[in-house]
């Protein structure tokens, strides 16, 4: 009998010693705050809940609040509410989902009016499909003595419910998450959802083809210039119950470089409508239908002639048409400023490419002496080119790289496809 009790003990205790181990873990949320904590000898922010058994709140000097809340045994969520006394702006924020240890137990973000919800578990399954850092820096990851190198670890940035985070992980210190968007993390992005009316399966907000367009969107145009592929990439996504992707799961090409980078873009993508079905386990006078986890297909196409557009007369001028290999070219730049200022521009051609495709030559162009005056009307400026070689052109704006500012920020894959006779 004595025995039979030594066995159960495990079984009866187990979860409890589990729950008492999770007490001592916490959550410390960091904001930056954009007035003085302290103001004429009082404190300029009123915080409710107030220091309690589970939560204390303390300043860093006066520009940093710290707001602590220690995780487990018999609280998963805590809202706590910061206002500006003075101003009048609040700021909520919602901890849901508070259990055990946290692999990044800092949450940095700036002070921002509104209500901004944080779903521990959510985030913790965005992090956790993310690729080990060892995969990601390789030789920094093997070589003796890093953590004294860097004894903060390592920051990196990733795709998370829609937008992005910045994360610093291992070191000798905590690691810390930071949305780069505040506002994607936003009480309207968390709303609950609309109860289900029917089975369905998962939808985008904008539908299928928006979604891809917003996939060629944010796809990195400079990676497939440089790895030059035409490939198709499949695979699936997995929509949470609540509508986010985390889990991306591809069926594995010749080029890592763009499995990665289609995660990254799958995973900036906005809530989607989770898929739907029957809940037979309850009983009703009527169907109830529930949110469930289910993967949508991917396919991806890689096609580097896709990331070039042109760039129209309003824009960029050039002169003659038609050139032969004895005319100049003459290059116009147009836009709407100031009619005062001091410019430059000139045109350098690159080699030509191996594969017997265009030539690139870079347009640079920029402002020596910005514009002081607000007039605010079309402006031109131009240059004159040699003669180029027969063959065919592709003229790609780009930044002046030895000017500090310029007219504007122009995209590189923006061109003009010139034929010389």
């Amino acid at each position: 009998m004595r025995r039979t009790l030594l066995l159960l003990l495990p079984f009866l205790f187990g979860p409890s010693v589990a729950r008492a181990q999770c007490c001592c873990s916490s959550i410390s949320v960091r904001l930056e705050l954009p007035y003085p904590a302290v103001r004429d000898t009082s404190m300029s922010y009123a915080i409710s809940p107030g220091d309690g058994p589970r939560t204390s709140i303390h300043y860093s000097g006066d520009s940093l609040l710290f707001l602590n809340f220690q995780t487990g045994c018999g609280r998963s969520s805590i809202t706590w509410t910061i206002r500006h006394k003075w101003t009048g702006q609040e700021m909520r924020v919602d901890l849901e989902g508070l259990w055990g240890d946290m692999p990044y137990p800092i949450i940095h973000v700036p002070f921002t009016s509104g209500w901004y919800r944080f779903d521990l578990p959510e985030l913790t399954r965005c992090l956790a499909d993310q690729p080990p850092v060892q995969d990601r820096y390789p030789r920094d990851a093997q070589r003796p003595g890093l953590a004294l190198e860097q004894p903060f670890g390592t920051m990196d940035t990733i795709a998370c419910h829609g937008g992005l985070l910045e994360l610093q992980r291992g070191g000798r210190v905590p690691g810390w998450i930071r949305p780069l968007n505040i506002l994607n993390f936003g009480w309207s992005l968390y709303a609950p959802l609309p109860e289900p009316t029917k089975a369905a399966a998962p939808q985008h907000p904008g539908g299928e083809a928006w979604f891809h367009r917003q996939l060629h969107t944010r796809f990195s145009k400079p990676l497939i210039e440089r790895l030059n592929v035409r490939t198709t990439i499949t695979g699936s996504a997995m929509v949470e119950e609540s509508g986010y992707i985390h889990e991306v799961h591809l069926n594995g090409g010749n080029y890592p470089e763009l499995d990665a980078e289609l995660k990254r873009v799958v995973r900036l993508s906005q809530r989607w409508t989770p898929a739907s079905v029957e809940d037979i386990a309850v009983s009703s006078d009527r169907t109830v239908y529930r949110y469930i986890r289910q993967s949508v297909p991917i396919s991806f196409t890689v096609d580097p002639d896709s990331i070039w557009t042109e760039i129209s007369e309003m824009d960029l001028t050039i002169l003659p048409a038609a050139p032969t290999s004895h005319d100049e070219l003459t290059v116009t730049f147009h836009w709407i400023g100031g009619s005062c200022g001091q410019y430059e521009a000139y045109a350098k051609v690159q080699p030509a490419p191996k594969d017997g495709g265009a030539r690139d030559v870079f347009l640079y162009f920029g402002a020596t002496l910005p514009a002081q005056c607000e007039d605010m009307q079309p402006q031109s400026f131009g240059f004159t080119m040699k003669p180029l070689s027969p063959g065919r052109y592709r003229l790609r704006q780009m930044q002046h790289p030895a000017l500090e500012s310029a007219v504007w920020s122009p995209d590189p894959y923006r061109v003009r496809l010139v034929e010389v006779r």
